[in-house]
Order: structure tokens, then sequence, then C-alpha cells
């Protein structure tokens, strides 16, 4: 043997030696994240994504959720004819439902059903009743969840054959957010753990078309029974005016709970609307002020139960209300119910009596519990209500200052907005859509006697494209406001 031929020999074995000792990177879990991380661990824990999957070995899960959440306060017995002992995991039992997989892996689906425990309204219902229904959701509802459905049982978590994938723990854990831990454990200074904030990689789980916590969908609102899914808070922002704006961290913080936020640790909710929309927070033409979430994120989802024929159990994330007197079949739903509608740019709306009858009632007495009003009634009140889509009165216009007009209109992609100042006046001016969503602001000072002018160029905020089609520009002062309708047509 040559030198050359002994020393290559050489240098391939000594890679094959630091290839087998080399350590694999695995999981560490949560409770040594918490040696470090010891904040975000103390909201974790408070939160829901611990508890989508949890083993109880055939024992109730007495002190398995935090002393706040639903099954703590709500000690059901597992479905009639059950012990707990006919069961290896709950699913749920957090927040709104708790159903239950069996000793062999297969969700609990009965022909007699009742199979189902929704919290909220302490009854039962019947989930896929008569079915077999493996356990195959753990993409979105464990840490580390690998597919196993090859028919062979031992390639199953615990050999089960109804469960099927294996996984390192049930439930959201850090590392299913972060990636494996143990390198960044061995070594913290030089290897960081993943860190993805997008709205896309939350969307990998709340989302109804992805592929198992893979791929977001996002093509469509999945909807039945008259009502959005659960799962689809992605799917309704990607349809929503703030898919260029504000995405799911911006408002939440993904440790904490949003359920309990006034309970949990930390504070899921991080901001309120009235931080972005300050004009349409100042200006209410509705008695008693509602809050904002009440009528641009009322629960047109339901999770586990619907509470009226308007009302499900999850807030919606479309926020944009249309203020035509149609109801939810019409203005909101397909023909056949399984999908929200939307228009030429991509956007859903809300109907009014999604947004109005968690209070109102409907003709039928159905809805809540305030008076009785007609879709008509509600859109003749809901229309301009913040003050900033219709043109103003001109008696209630003060000749200190006013738009007088756009040129060219229609337009593309400029135009010029002119308008009078009569007066030294703090002078606003912004372009909304036809929902109320401010697009752009063109304007922002103080202006003295004259008549000055200013330019929107089609683009928004973010400085993207707007879409052909009819917008308002607003010129806003002391006492003073006023909107003129403008047509982008590329």
């Amino acid at each position: 043997m040559t030198h050359k031929n002994f020393l290559c020999q050489g240098l391939i074995l000594i890679s094959l030696i630091l290839i087998t000792v080399s350590p694999a990177i695995a999981f560490v879990g949560s409770d040594t994240c918490a040696n470090c991380h010891s904040n975000q661990h103390e909201k974790w824990v408070d939160s829901g994504h611990p508890y989508k999957l949890t083993e109880i070995n055939g024992e109730a899960p007495t002190g398995s959720f935090p002393a706040f959440s639903a099954y703590p306060n709500d000690p059901i017995e597992p479905p009639a004819g059950t012990n707990w002992s006919d069961f290896s995991y709950t699913i749920g039992g957090y927040g709104w439902k708790m159903r239950w997989v069996q000793n062999d892996g297969f969700i609990y689906t009965p022909p007699t059903g009742q199979n189902q425990y929704n919290f909220e309204t302490q009854t039962w219902s019947d989930y896929h009743a008569g079915e077999t229904k493996p356990y195959n959701c753990g993409g979105c509802h464990t840490t580390g969840w690998v597919d196993s459905d090859d028919g062979d049982d031992s390639n199953n978590q615990g050999g089960l054959p109804g469960l099927l994938g294996t996984f390192f723990a049930g439930g959201v854990h850090c590392e299913q957010c972060h990636g494996e831990g143990d390198a960044h454990v061995n070594d913290p200074s030089n290897v960081d753990m993943e860190v993805d904030d997008t709205s896309y990689f939350c969307g990998k789980c709340h989302t109804r078309g992805g592929d198992n916590g893979v791929t977001p969908g996002g093509e469509i609102i999945e909807a039945s029974g008259g009502f959005i899914k659960h799962h689809e808070q992605y799917d309704e922002w990607l349809h929503s005016p703030h898919t260029n704006g504000p995405g799911c961290n911006n408002c939440h913080d993904p440790h904490a709970s949003v359920k309990f936020d006034d309970d949990a640790a930390g504070e899921g909710n991080l901001t309120s609307c009235e931080n972005c929309h300050t004009d349409q927070a100042a200006y209410s033409e509705h008695n008693g002020m509602p809050e904002c979430t009440d009528c641009h994120m009322p629960k047109a989802s339901k999770s586990a139960v619907a509470l009226s024929l308007y009302q499900g159990d999850v807030p919606t994330h479309i926020w944009s209300i249309n203020t035509d007197p149609v109801g939810k079949m019409e203005g909101m739903f397909s023909e056949d119910g399984t999908s929200v509608l939307e228009n030429a740019q991509g956007q859903s709306q809300i109907t009014l009596d999604f947004a109005c009858y968690g209070c109102h009632k409907d003709e039928n007495g159905d809805g809540g519990s305030f008076s009785t009003r007609t879709l008509e009634e509600l859109s003749e009140m809901a229309f301009n209500i913040h003050g900033t889509l219709a043109d103003v009165e001109p008696d209630r216009v003060p000749a200190a200052v006013a738009l007088t007009g756009a040129y060219p209109n229609p337009f593309n992609p400029q135009t010029k907005i002119t308008f009078n100042v009569a007066n030294p006046e703090h002078v606003t001016i912004a372009v909304y859509d036809m929902a109320g969503q401010q697009v752009a602001q063109l304007s922002d000072q103080v202006y003295t006697v004259g008549e000055p002018t200013t330019g929107w160029n089609g683009k928004n905020i973010q400085g993207r494209d707007v879409a052909s089609g009819m917008s308002l520009v607003n010129i806003r002062a002391r006492n003073v406001s006023q909107s003129l309708k403008i047509q982008l047509v590329r």
C-alpha cells in the first residue's frame, strides 16, 4: 500500500468515526428551556398551546391544566358508559371542548354520539358519530410529530393502531416552533434557536387548508353550518385589510393566552384597535360606544358550539364589515355554505347580522338581548358610523377648510387633490377604502390661507400598488370632515 493510499483511507476512517460519534440534534423539552427562559416558559404554561393533546394513562387529568382553564372549573367525567381507564389521551380541555382518544389510539366516536363536551354551554355534541377516526392531527397538536400512516402499528406512538404518528410530546411545546434545542443547550453562545415571527409561520397551524402543519392554506376561508370553521385565523387575515399591515405577532404574544388573557401569565393581546385606528375609535354614532372588537371581531367562527344563529365561540379575523342590508347566507358565504365570499381583490367582509346580532335581535327574536332591528335599519345606522366615509352635508362644513376636487378622476396612477383653507388650520388628508379602512395618508400639517394641493400615487401605506376601484379621500380639520369619491383605473 502506498503512502498516499494509506493517507486517504485514514482520512476516510476518521471521517466515518466523526460521523458516527457526532450527536444528532434532539429535543430537550420545555422544562430545559425554562432554565434560561423562565418568563416565556411561565406564559407558555398558561397558554393553550401545551394542551392540544394530553396523555392521561387511564386517569382523570387532574392537575394537567392551569387552574383558570375549562376542565378544572368543570371537571366532567368521560362520555356515558366509559371510564377514564378506557382512554389514553384527551384532546382539548383548556378552553372550548374535550374529546377522548381510546387505548387503541382511535378517537372515541360511538354510533350513539355524545362524545364531545362543550364547556361554554355544558352540553354534549356528536363528533363524527359512528365513524372510525384515527388520530392524525399531530402536525399541529403535538411536538415533533412524524406521520406513520403505513399500516405498521409498531411505527405509531406507543404501538397504538389508531395513532398514526410518533411525537416527542403532546401539545405545542417550545421546540415545535423554535426547532430542536439540543445543540443550543450545549453551546448557547454559538448556536441560536430559530425565531420565525412571520404570520406565514403561525399560518402553518392556524389554517384548515394547509398540509399537516407544514404549508399554510390561504386559498379560501372554509365554512360550515353558517359559521367559519375554527383554526382559520390565518386564512381570514389573508383576506382582510390587515394582510398588508399588522401580522399575528403585532397583535398577539405567541407565548401567552388570548382566551384567558385576564387570568393567565403574560399579555396575549398586545395592542388595541385604537392604537392604529384613532379616527374611527374617537368617533361613533352608536349609543354606548361598544368595543371595536364587538362589531369588527364578532364570534363568526365555531370551534365547539354556537351560542345563537349569529354567535359562535371564536372571534373572526376578517375585521371589515359590509354595511349593505344582507345577511350571512346571502352576503358572506358561498351558495353551498362551504366558504366565505371574496371580492376581486381577494378581500372578505363580515355581514351585519354577525356584527350586530350579538347584541341586537333579528325580526324572529334571535340574537342578543338588546332591541330588535332589521337589516335595513342596521345598514342605515352602520354606514359612515365613524364619520369617515360619505360626504358631509354642506351646512355642516365650515368654510375654513373644504375639498374642492380631484383631477384627473378617474385616474391612473396619480391624481391631484385640491382644497381651500380660509384660516390657518391643522389639516389631515387621507385615503380610505369603501369599508372605512385607511389606505394612505397624504397630508398632516398646518396650512395657511390659500388653495394648496396634495397628490396620491395609488399606493398604500406600505408603498404597494392599490388595486383598481373606488376610494374616498377625506379631509379633516377642526370641526370639519369631508370626503370625495375618487376612482383608480389601472
